[in-house]
């Protein structure tokens, strides 16, 4: 999943500004924490990947028919349950430090959780710590990637209708343009990769 991780970053930003336009004496959360805390594995992963810590590639390269089923992923550090929770943790010291505010924390701390959530549901192999230990997870990538693809297009759908809904709810509409930047890039953006999932 990629897509629909950046779009769970608007929950928490959304769910926060709205208590903050009841309390105004406290500063706005910046959304570019959550964006990172719904991301940071993959950011994570790309960087050990980038070291040869981490794997990441097709069975069988062939650089126009990449397909997920042929993925072959090793992602112990970023990707598996007990490094998952040091990630977790550590993210949200580092959202508290930063903003001094306990509700970002604890969002940081959920954005990086639920993004582990959505790859046992979607994404590809994950173990408990380790390949040698129990290997946890739906892997739809692998196992049925057009599925997968549905659940993350369902998801950025859902959270954008309700990011927006919200919005208007509290009399701050977002425009048309943004509404349909939104659903372009991350329902748009997910859509793209069908190639790779058929």
């Amino acid at each position: 999943m990629f897509m629909g991780h950046f779009a769970t970053a608007l929950v928490p930003y959304e769910k926060l500004a709205a208590k903050d336009a009841v309390e105004p004496s406290k500063k706005a959360a910046p959304f570019w924490i959550f964006l990172v805390g719904a991301q940071l594995l993959d950011f994570a992963m790309l960087l050990f990947v980038s070291l040869g810590v981490e794997s990441f590639l097709p069975h069988d390269y062939h650089p126009i028919d990449t397909k997920f089923y042929n993925m072959q992923t090793d992602m112990w550090l970023t990707h598996d349950l007990i490094p998952v929770s040091f990630w977790a943790v550590g993210f949200a010291v580092v959202a508290f430090l930063l903003t001094r505010r306990l509700s970002v924390a604890l969002w940081s701390f959920a954005l990086v959780v639920f993004h582990e959530v959505l790859d046992l549901l979607v994404g590809f192999k994950h173990y408990v710590n380790g390949e040698t230990s129990t290997e946890v997870g739906l892997a739809l990538y692998t196992q049925a990637p057009f599925i997968g693809l549905c659940i993350e297009v369902a998801l950025c759908a859902l959270i954008v209708w309700w990011f927006t809904s919200s919005r208007a709810a509290r009399g701050k509409p977002v425009s048309n343009r943004l509404k349909w930047i939104l659903y372009g890039t991350l329902v748009g953006g997910t859509l793209s990769t069908l190639p790779m999932a058929i």
